[in-house]
Formats: C-alpha cells, sequence, structure tokens
C-alpha cells in the first residue's frame, strides 16, 4: 500500500485530503507543523509527500529544499497542493525541487491522478539503468626510445691566411764570351794596292 505524507497548517484541508487518500487506498500520515514535517517522514518512511506551500514557520518551498537534503525524503516525490498562484510559482517550485503543483480547491479524481503520475514517475527514475559507460580505447604502447646524445662540437680551429709566395729575384744570365764589337777597317794608306797598268809594264819609281 503507498503511503503519503500530509503537510498543511488547514485542518480542514488536511482532513479532506486524508479522507480522499484513503478512500481510494492509500494509506495517509498528516500533520500541521511543517517543522515536525521530517521527522515524521524518518519514522513512517512515505512513499510520497504532499505539501501546503503558504503555512507559518517554515514555508513550502523552504521545507521542501530541506527534504531534498535529507536522506529519507531526497528521492520521494513531493507534490505542492496550494492556493499560492503568483506568476513565479513554476520557477520557485522547480527551484525548490518539487515534481509538480496541484491548485486549491482540489476534487478526487485529479488528486488521486496527480498521486499516480509522481509516484510512477520517481519510481521509473529508479528502475532505469544508468547509461553504459563508454568504452575506452586501449592506447598503443609505444617504445620510448632513448634521445640520441648529440655530438660535442668540434672546436673551430681558424686557417692561418695564405701568404703570396715570394719568388726570388731573376738572376741575370751572364755570357761567359764578352761580345767582340765588329771593327770597321779602313785601309791603310801607307800600303797602296798596285794598280794594274793595262799595257803591262811596271809603274816607274
Amino acid at each position: 500500500m503507498t503511503r503519503v505524507l500530509v503537510v498543511d497548517d488547514e485542518i480542514d484541508t488536511l482532513n479532506l485530503l486524508r479522507t480522499i487518500l484513503e478512500i481510494s487506498g492509500y494509506e495517509a500520515f498528516t500533520t500541521l507543523n511543517s517543522v515536525d514535517a521530517i521527522t515524521l517522514a524518518e519514522v513512517e518512511h512515505p512513499d510520497l509527500i504532499l505539501l501546503d506551500i503558504m503555512m507559518p514557520l517554515l514555508d513550502g518551498f523552504t521545507l521542501c529544499k530541506m527534504m531534498r537534503l535529507h536522506p529519507a525524503t531526497v528521492n520521494l516525490p513531493i507534490v505542492f497542493v496550494t492556493a499560492y498562484s503568483a506568476l513565479d510559482l513554476e520557477d520557485r517550485r522547480k527551484e525548490a525541487g518539487a515534481d509538480m503543483v496541484l491548485p486549491k480547491p482540489i476534487g478526487m479524481d485529479m488528486l488521486i491522478e496527480a498521486v499516480e503520475h509522481a509516484t510512477s514517475a520517481r519510481t521509473a527514475l529508479k528502475v532505469a539503468p544508468p547509461p553504459p559507460a563508454p568504452v575506452a580505447t586501449p592506447t598503443p604502447i609505444v617504445e620510448s626510445k632513448p634521445a640520441a646524445t648529440p655530438e660535442p662540437a668540434k672546436p673551430v680551429v681558424p686557417q692561418p691566411t695564405s701568404q703570396p709566395t715570394l719568388q726570388p729575384p731573376a738572376t741575370p744570365t751572364v755570357s761567359a764570351t764578352p761580345p767582340i764589337p765588329s771593327v770597321e777597317m779602313k785601309p791603310d794608306s801607307a800600303s797602296t794596292t798596285p794598280q794594274s797598268n793595262p799595257n803591262g809594264s811596271q809603274p816607274t819609281k
């Protein structure tokens, strides 16, 4: 049997909700004090919580946030049943962590439908298997080779600047025999060449 915890500061609303639940086959636990709601949940272990919003001491938004942080109620479906109709109701409902909102006054069919929907939705979340973990691709093992030791740099030896080769001065060639100067020979005045006489006779001295 589904167990339902009802928290409301109005006794008439509390009695009405309990009656509807019991007629529909649910077991109801009720409290007028919002401060005692978490303690009652720890004792009774409900399957769902119906929670009013506008209550003294702890309002419904604050109580819902506290229940989401408590181990006994962190995963329970929580439904707001309230006359609060501000424009930011849906945003605040999500912020507090409630599953849905039912407006007051509420009919029997609407209440039972909401209880069944919230309960089945939470059960589906619990039963749904977690997504499969991604398969890790094995990383190929690459054998690391030791880094090559760099060869020591060879010292740079400065090359001597090439000097021009000095050639010894050329030795003048000296002829062993000095050249003989040519002398023009003149005829001697003392020596006379005899003139030929056409007559064949010797000249007279």
